[in-house]
């Protein structure tokens, strides 16, 4: 479907959502009515045999209905199954008016081969009828539509409780069910095409079986165990569940009506958590986090039914899975089929959706069976044990999950067996991939050549009538990645630069002519991406052209954050990175005084400067020139002192100025670069009295201070004033070393 014809997809959109409405609402009134009618001819210690006998049955039909979609497609298939669901559940109603036991045990087996199978297989139809742009935009709308379904279905369920009979629920379930087979076979978007041009298409090309398939990709063994082991742990809490319901109402009516009670409320649950929460989750966790919340709840509500036994506990555990299981998990689980392309998708998601949750329902099945030996009393707290065990299990399933699925969708990206844009998904995860994959092909498309070293192109114009069409940040975003000037001007000018830029704007800063151009534009914006320029200056497998160059950019962002990571840049290895570090917290200190730094810290940092041998100290040198950039600190370094200055006595005392105040250090710094002795003598006494006794004894033999002076019985407030009054003097000095230099 085209996704620049919405006239187009309207008429498709509408008829989805009819058909979700109605299959979702005969779900969830099929389920009440599935359980008051076997409850109400059977005792509930008989359920565990019939969730095996259901769970053959279902897995058989399951390995057909797989072969089908694959050989006919979902077009062909869906509708057919609806018709085919409809007839059986006529003649089910006709069953029950002479034999409602027959007629209850074939409505439970009906469910469990038809349920999840025609919810799997008409996703699979809508999956290959959109685009992922355009499937991104409607599919919300047929699931909201899928979700009131539900709601409705509930209602229903229970005002026919209330009205008439149990069996009563069957004709209208036929209804719905037919109903959605008219639309689909009716709908000239939905229904199979005539030229029967899929089935020779796929009869010309022999695929492999699910099981095949799932025998190579261990990521789709995974996705199989997390089905497995999260419909064993629902099994046991169902049963449980099922045994009080039964245990508290009597009638199959009163039944029908509280099974529907039930699920219309956990529908309702699942319409908030699905429309407010969900893709909350999805963007900050993730598709894996998202998925592991189903676990997560079932384990932890079926440990509270085990400590708080009652009826009132095991609702909140079941309610917990189904609410969780049709919201968070099921928005998340879809999509952790993105990496897979048609011809993998198409004979697994059927078996692994049906096929491994009838198994799951199977071992459930014969594990209740055995646990009833022991009684209902000791067998009931041992199944909820057993539940929270196999929710931690899953959540380490989950954990491999998230390994695979990157692995997966990396190598199916750079394949091409799947095409992604940046904004078709919405989890970081995924959008990570998608970008570093495209990162990675331009790389090999066009021979970009790392900045670390080498040349990179001047300007890059790819064939885009050979591209994918591209997301404009992601275009951008190459673009940037490859060197062209003007992508990487029109990315610096914009007003709120995206952060998905920000990684290539820093890596560029190892370019000479782009650099300060790079500096000047990110300064600007320093406050959005502080994050990001923290990680590139503390990472040590950064070029060091970076991590001295970004301290420039983070002057620009006057907060206690940024001053903060920048005195963890006082670990780098590098002088110029330490040095650039710590101008810009002095400029950001100076420009906000409310930001304060930590004095020991600080301390420990100027210990480290000078605790080297002299010689490396007098070495320290600068590869970058302060000049052209915008960060002016207006302390410390006078033009003239500047010339006559160490490196590394600037950077020691541009770090005390974070500690200790300002202006008399300032005077300090410059008197001890005076040739006057009175002023140099009055400078260093003034910082042997400020400076702790380990600094002063590591500083004093860089400052060459060779007189030997006897302790002179003055305050420290008595110090500090005669330094002030030599400032003029000072000045007065730097001034006649001026007119010497101007004179040759």
């Amino acid at each position: 479907m085209n996704a620049g014809n919405p006239t187009g997809t309207k008429p498709l959109v509408a008829t989805a959502t009819a058909v979700a409405f109605l299959m979702i609402a005969n779900q969830i009134a099929g389920k009440a009515t599935r359980d008051a009618l076997f409850l109400s001819n059977f005792d509930v210690t008989s359920l565990p045999l019939l969730i095996i006998a259901a769970s053959i049955v279902s897995m058989a039909a399951v390995f057909l209905f797989a072969r089908l979609i694959t050989r006919v497609g979902p077009p062909a298939f869906v509708p057919t199954a609806f018709a085919v669901s409809a007839i059986l559940l006529l003649g089910q109603w006709v069953l029950a008016a002479r034999l409602p036991g027959a007629a209850a045990i074939a409505v439970y087996i009906h469910f469990a081969v038809f349920g999840s199978v025609l919810v799997s297989s008409f996703w699979s139809l809508i999956n290959e009828k959109f685009d992922p742009r355009t499937g991104k935009k409607i599919f919300s709308q047929i699931a909201t539509g899928a979700t009131v379904g539900g709601l409705v279905g509930g209602v229903v369920a229970e005002r026919v409780a209330a009205l008439l009979t149990i069996s009563a629920m069957l004709p209208v379930l036929a209804l719905m069910h037919l109903i959605c087979a008219l639309l689909l076979l009716l709908s000239p978007h939905l229904r199979v095409a005539r030229s029967g041009r899929r089935i020779r298409t796929s009869a010309a090309k022999p695929s492999r079986s699910g099981l095949q398939i799932l025998k190579t990709q261990p990521y789709l063994r995974l996705l199989a165990a997390l089905v497995l082991l999260g419909t064993v742990g629902a099994t046991l809490i169902d049963y449980v569940f099922k045994a009080q319901a039964s245990s508290t109402f009597t009638s199959g009516e009163s039944l029908l009506r509280f099974f529907a009670v039930f699920y219309t409320g956990a529908g309702l649950l699942t319409v908030v958590l699905q429309g407010w929460i969900s893709k909350l989750l999805l963007q900050r966790f993730g598709l894996v986090k998202t998925v592991a919340t189903l676990p997560a709840a079932t384990g932890l509500t079926a440990l509270g039914a085990f400590v708080w036994p009652g009826l009132g506990s095991i609702i909140l555990a079941r309610a917990a899975e189904v609410i969780t299981r049709n919201s968070l998990y099921r928005s998340a689980y879809e999509l952790l089929y993105t990496p897979l392309p048609n011809r993998e998708k198409r004979p697994t998601k059927t078996l692994i959706d049906v096929g491994f949750e009838r198994l799951g329902d199977a071992l459930g099945g014969g594990l209740i069976r055995g646990l009833l030996l022991l009684g209902p009393a000791i067998a009931h707290p041992v199944m909820l044990v057993i539940a929270a065990v196999i929710g931690a299990v899953s959540l380490l399933v989950a954990y491999a999950l998230n390994r695979g699925y990157i692995s997966t969708l990396e190598r199916n990206l750079k394949n091409r067996a799947v095409e992604l844009s940046v904004s078709e998904v919405d989890d970081d995860v995924t959008r990570t991939v998608v970008l570093s994959v495209a990162n990675a092909d331009l790389d090999q498309s066009f021979v970009f050549n790392s900045p670390i070293g080498g040349s990179v192109p001047k300007d890059i114009s790819p064939d885009r009538s050979q591209q994918v069409q591209l997301d404009p940040v992601v275009d951008l975003f190459i673009q940037v990645r490859a060197g062209n000037r003007k992508a990487i001007t029109d990315a610096l000018r914009k007003e709120k630069i995206d952060r998905a830029l920000i990684p290539p704007l820093i890596d560029l800063l190892t370019r000479d002519e782009l650099a300060l151009e790079v500096i000047r534009g990110l300064r600007k914006q320093a406050d959005r991406c502080t994050g990001q320029l923290l990680d590139a200056l503390l990472d040590r497998r950064r070029p060091e052209a970076v991590r001295r160059r970004v301290p420039r950019i983070l002057g620009g962002s006057l907060t206690q954050r940024s001053a903060e990571g920048l005195l963890l840049g006082m670990d780098d290895p590098k002088f110029e990175v330490r040095f650039q570090c710590g101008r810009a917290m002095a400029y950001i200190t100076q420009k906000n005084p409310s930001i304060r730094l930590q004095q020991d810290r600080v301390y420990a940092a100027v210990l480290n400067e000078v605790h080297v041998k002299q010689a490396v100290w007098q070495s320290h040198h600068l590869l970058d020139q302060i000049e052209g950039d915008s960060e002016k600190v207006d302390f410390f370094v006078d033009e003239l002192v500047k010339d006559r200055a160490n490196r590394s006595l600037e950077h020691v005392f541009t770090l005390l100025s974070l500690v200790l105040p300002r202006d008399p250090l300032t005077i300090a710094y410059r008197g001890i670069h005076s040739h006057d002795r009175n002023l140099r003598g009055t400078a260093l006494e003034y910082l042997e009295r400020v400076l702790p006794s380990e600094i002063r004894t590591r500083l004093w033999p860089f400052l060459e201070w060779e007189e030997t002076r006897q302790p002179q019985a003055k305050s420290r407030d008595e110090i500090l004033k005669e330094l002030i009054d030599t400032d003029q003097s000072i000045q007065l000095s730097l001034e006649e070393l001026r007119k010497l230099r101007d004179k040759g």
